[in-house]
């Protein structure tokens, strides 16, 4: 790349789109996965939240706004391809629940919050958010008896994914993978 013509400027861009592109990729596929695996525990709504894995990363490595189009594109193809208007929702509303706590914590509290707690922090609003969503679409309040349940069960995921996002995330950077990309 040739500095003195600026073509590294013109390039950045083009890497912006370029992982988040694959970063919506890895989360659909993952969304898809996840969908297929036996239930981790006899708790309606209980999951490793596996896609948000690409959440995580898009957001501690290129930006808030790259983060919320992952989540976006990733909930919508992924409830499109499973034909539920149902787990569109829910997926949707947990996502951006997710999404919306992890940037604010991410944007005002950056020396407080590590990848991992913003993923469990992020882990923690979406089951809250899906809870919210189901008892509004069913009309029976007594469903937020399983909310203590599922943010017991956002810990232990939150960590998993943070751990692994983090893990995924340096790689990625070290690796030349997010290098000219904004990376944090």
């Amino acid at each position: 790349m040739d500095r003195r013509s600026g073509a590294g400027k013109r390039e950045e861009p083009a890497r912006r789109v370029g992982y988040t592109g694959l970063l919506i990729s890895l989360g659909l596929v993952l969304q898809i996965f996840e969908s297929t695996l036996p239930p981790l525990l006899p708790i309606p709504g209980a999951k490793l939240g596996l896609a948000n894995l690409a959440t995580v990363i898009a957001l501690f490595y290129l930006g808030p706004l790259e983060a919320l189009e992952v989540t976006v594109m990733r909930t919508l193809l992924g409830g499109m391809l499973r034909g539920s208007l149902v787990g569109l929702l829910l997926s949707t509303g947990g996502g951006a629940a997710a999404w919306c706590v992890m940037t604010a914590l991410y944007l005002f509290l950056p020396a407080v919050f590590s990848v991992t707690g913003l993923s469990v922090a992020g882990a923690a609003a979406h089951n809250t958010a899906q809870l919210f969503l189901a008892v509004l679409l069913v009309g029976f309040a007594g469903l937020w008896r399983y909310l203590p349940y599922l943010l017991l069960v956002a810990v232990p995921t939150g960590c998993f994914i943070g751990a692994v996002a983090g893990r995924l995330g340096r790689t990625l950077v070290t690796g030349g993978g997010f290098r000219g990309a904004g990376a944090a």
